[in-house]
């Protein structure tokens, strides 16, 4: 399959030229925009360029933050480097004492940039870091494969890598393994264990609510999967003979989950380019740029995923096991615990998070907190204007309430009030 891929990338490349050169015609040729039908042969040529480009890893982009209605410049830096993935932290201009945040990117076909409005918000008033995952098939065989265990494995040293009071959100996929992280780490005495926990719409429980995703999982065996979604990197990549389950077959698979709504997309950018509406165009633009730069997985990691989180349900049943020891979610009894689902998300269908609640029992209820967004899906709870208006004041009133530096006065003085649906 990889190297069909490849070989029909190459093969689309004269189109592409052509593509290229009727927007650069354009683009040299006077008062052509002016021109309804000039703006959409425009339009065409570029949907076609980005819908057939070889994807590459996008890049953050993300040059400053808004503190308090000033633009402040925001670094980026890559702190700790691993063959699978990086830690990476973004730090402000002339930056105080702030809360960490660690926001745990899934892998689950996009890349870490995938979450840049969720580092940007987040970024206001914290110290903010990401793990940003690689795709596999530019990790070489000798780094070995990537199974739960490693990702857990990272996922414990990017904790400890940044040190105690450390907050950690977990944006869909990680949900569940982010309770691990937690349950692993306390149950240790690590000193590093999170001061909290936030799992946001990820399938924690799968079995509470069941979406398209779920069933997928349920209605095939493990050697379904293995047989018609994994292949091996072919040569001319980094990773040449790894097994993999390719990026270009999960967008493929998130395309299909909602075809219809990609179609009107398209047929609306196309006619915001004859109306020449910029703002919608660049909208699109850069949703797609995005939505269609994917990486590859870890065949071993995919396999283990589709197994133990949505066809054995380990985590909620309390079976699954890290290095060969069960691990007990009753062991979190320090870390504080806010869940955040998505009213119309039907890829982790509200209550499916939610779960967590009840399984981190040792957890004191005044510990616990859930917010359910309306109005939003999936990409709603980390990303766009409900995220930045509504979803992010409640993260930031939590951290805010249980960081171990300020959290004691608050809870004392009340100036920290409990969250409200």
């Amino acid at each position: 399959m990889y190297e069909l891929y490849d070989a029909m990338a190459y093969a689309r490349q004269p189109m592409r030229k052509f593509a290229s050169g009727i927007r650069s015609l354009l683009a040299m040729t006077p008062h052509a925009f002016d021109f309804a039908g000039f703006r959409l042969m425009d339009g065409m040529a570029d949907m076609y360029l980005r819908s057939t480009r070889y994807g590459n890893k996008p890049d953050f982009n993300i040059g400053h933050v808004n503190v308090d209605g000033k633009k402040v410049k925001l670094y980026q830096t890559t702190v700790l480097e691993k063959p699978f993935g990086n830690l990476v932290r973004f730090t402000k201009e002339n930056q105080g004492h702030e809360p960490k945040v660690l926001i745990i990117a899934p892998i689950s076909g996009h890349y870490a940039t995938l979450q840049r409005d969720t580092v940007q918000r987040m970024a206001q008033k914290h110290d903010v870091y990401i793990t940003d995952w690689k795709s596999v098939s530019n990790v070489p065989l000798s780094a070995g494969d990537f199974d739960l265990d490693t990702y857990l494995t990272y996922l414990i040293d990017f904790v400890r890598f940044i040190g105690p009071n450390t907050h950690v959100m977990a944006i869909c996929q990680p949900a569940p393994e982010v309770l691990a992280l937690a349950a692993i780490m306390e149950e240790a005495g690590d000193p590093c264990a999170p001061a909290t926990i936030i799992p946001m719409g990820g399938p924690v429980d799968p079995r509470v609510k069941k979406t398209q995703v779920n069933e997928l999982a349920e209605s095939h065996s493990l050697k379904w999967f293995e047989t018609n979604f994994l292949t091996y990197v072919p040569e001319g990549h980094i990773g040449a003979g790894r097994r993999v389950y390719p990026g270009f077959i999960q967008i493929t698979a998130f395309i299909n989950m909602n075809p219809d709504a990609h179609y009107k997309a398209h047929l609306q950018y196309l006619e915001d380019k004859v109306n020449n509406n910029q703002a919608g165009i660049e909208r699109h633009t850069k949703f797609y740029d995005e939505y269609l730069s994917v990486l590859d997985m870890d065949a071993v990691y995919y396999l283990e995923t589709v197994e133990k989180i949505f066809q054995t349900y380990e985590i909620p049943r309390g079976v699954m096991k890290y290095k060969g020891k069960t691990i007990n979610l009753k062991a979190i009894k320090n870390a504080a615990l806010l869940v955040l689902e998505g009213e119309k998300d039907d890829i982790s269908a509200p209550g499916q998070c939610k779960a967590a609640l009840n399984l981190c029992s040792s957890i004191p209820d005044n510990r616990k907190d859930y917010y359910l967004q309306p109005g939003v899906g999936h990409y709603g709870v980390f990303s766009g204007s409900k995220w930045r208006s509504f979803v992010a004041p409640k993260v930031e009133e939590f951290i805010k309430r249980f960081d171990l530096e300020i959290g004691t006065e608050a809870l004392k003085t009340g100036s920290v009030k409990k969250l409200k649906h």
